[in-house]
């Protein structure tokens, strides 16, 4: 597996390795990721699962919309479409970490992202829904999973973070 950097093992002994561009937040601890990852029993061709590691662990940036809240609208850095931000508010503790996982050869599994919180739904202009070039919707889109990333982004948004940010759309 080159340029793969083994992490740990799985529950069931199948070998987890980081890609160098992977996305674990920077927020998640090194210990923590590892013995996350450990408590898994990976099985699928893609696996997504929330460990709750019954104590805090970090702070989450995904936080639940508010009446009071300001929320703008925003692309973020490296990002092809819009993102909901809430302005002055602080991000909440969680003791869940969320863990993204895709088998590769030899049933050895690359870790795709980690964050600290719950489960959250892909934003809704992801390339699961549309193609990155032409904008189109696929045409097998998973129909309930871009209705509940609508409903997920509707009533949910990141913490405003002015360095994140490429352009300010409201």
């Amino acid at each position: 597996m080159n340029n793969l950097e083994f992490i740990t093992k799985s529950a069931n002994g199948k070998s987890i390795f980081n890609r160098f561009n992977s996305h674990i937040h920077k927020n998640v601890n090194e210990e923590t990721l590892v013995k996350a990852l450990s408590s898994l029993n990976l099985c699928k061709g893609f696996h997504k699962d929330v460990v709750d590691m019954k104590c805090v662990i970090g702070k989450c940036n995904c936080v639940p919309i508010t009446k009071s809240d300001e929320v703008v609208y925003v692309i973020r850095k490296g990002r092809k479409g819009p993102t909901p931000m809430v302005k002055k508010r602080k991000p909440i503790d969680s003791s869940c970490i969320t863990l993204v996982l895709k088998k590769v050869e030899d049933d050895n599994y690359i870790l795709l992202s980690s964050y600290i919180g719950g489960d959250s739904a892909p934003e809704p202009w992801d390339s699961n829904f549309y193609d990155q070039f032409t904008w189109k919707k696929k045409p097998n889109i998973d129909k309930l999973a871009y209705k509940k990333s609508i409903e997920f982004w509707n009533t949910h948004a990141l913490i405003y973070d002015k360095d994140k940010i490429s352009l300010l759309l409201s």
